[in-house]
């Protein structure tokens, strides 16, 4: 809000004329970078609170809880680091785009250096986004979940770890419903679907492949704990003890049914409903497009 007050009042947000290609340009930027920008700061939020949850949840559980502040200030660091590398690199894809586009004239009027700036800070916040989500998870299931024991408290540690990955993943694809704003009245330059190709690739295989893998780890684990549990009833249970066998059977076969049950629930709602926005996003978009022709 406050970003498109503030190229309101400098004069970005004036409806542009029909045919006047770099006001139109420079109308859908303040729009859309200012939603965007606003929009990956709310993903940092809640992704920083879910994942300080979901670390005294997997702590919890393994009773680990002591070693939660040096989790932290670790995670405090890399974000400190992964800021300033953010930075640089969103200040250098933003002057790439000025000279790629060739966007530098010899008069910028002012909304024009602030549109600049929103640049900046739009590819900052995109970039840091996506490096923290990954980085979360890979620090999570590296120094957290792998210094777990094996058994139940490790399956469900996963099963954390996995829902806030794909919850992590389901929140940043949703950035792809407001990206046509950059494009309506205006032909898609080059530059903008290479960067949304690059973006949906990024999140596909750092955000979406760690799910995947924690769901196949998870499937591993399992069969560990299911096979730990018949090598110890083989040892203990006395062959001539009824009760004994079949207690050792339930037990066994109540472990092979557990499912882990990612996509249940709100998390396959959730999902849905992102895909559902996004394909009618961009079908709005296109029809749009096609009557433009």
């Amino acid at each position: 809000m406050v970003l498109l007050s503030v190229h309101y009042f400098t004069g970005a947000l004036d409806w542009p004329e029909a045919g006047n290609i770099r006001a139109q340009r420079d109308f859908n930027s303040a729009i859309g970078m200012s939603i965007l920008s606003g929009y990956f700061w709310l993903c940092l939020q809640l992704n920083h609170k879910n994942v300080t949850s979901t670390l005294i949840s997997i702590l919890v559980k393994t009773n680990q809880l002591s070693h939660l502040n040096q989790h932290r200030a670790i995670l405090t660091t890399k974000l400190h680091v992964n800021s300033v590398n953010c930075l640089i690199v969103a200040l250098f894809i933003a002057m790439l785009y000025v000279f790629i586009e060739g966007l530098l004239i010899p008069k910028m009027m002012l909304h024009q250096y602030l549109i600049a700036f929103s640049a900046v800070l739009f590819w900052f916040l995109l970039l840091l986004c996506l490096v923290q989500l990954s980085s979360y998870v890979n620090y999570l299931n590296k120094f957290v979940i792998n210094q777990t024991a094996t058994g139940i408290d490790r399956l469900n540690s996963i099963t954390s770890l996995a829902r806030f990955a794909l919850f992590n993943a389901t929140l940043t694809s949703g950035a792809l419903i407001l990206f046509p704003v950059f494009w309506f009245g205006k032909s898609i330059p080059t530059f903008d679907i290479l960067m949304t190709l690059l973006f949906s690739l990024f999140v596909a295989f750092f955000l979406y492949k760690p799910v995947m893998n924690l769901r196949a780890l998870w499937l591993i684990e399992k069969r560990k704990v299911v096979r730990n549990i018949k090598d110890e009833d083989e040892g203990k249970t006395n062959k001539n003890n009824v009760e004994q066998l079949l207690e050792a059977q339930y037990e066994v076969e109540e472990l092979e049914s557990l499912s882990m049950g990612l996509l249940l629930g709100r998390d396959k709602l959730r999902l849905l409903a992102c895909i559902a926005l996004i394909t009618f996003s961009w079908l709005i978009f296109l029809g749009a497009s096609l009557k433009d022709v």
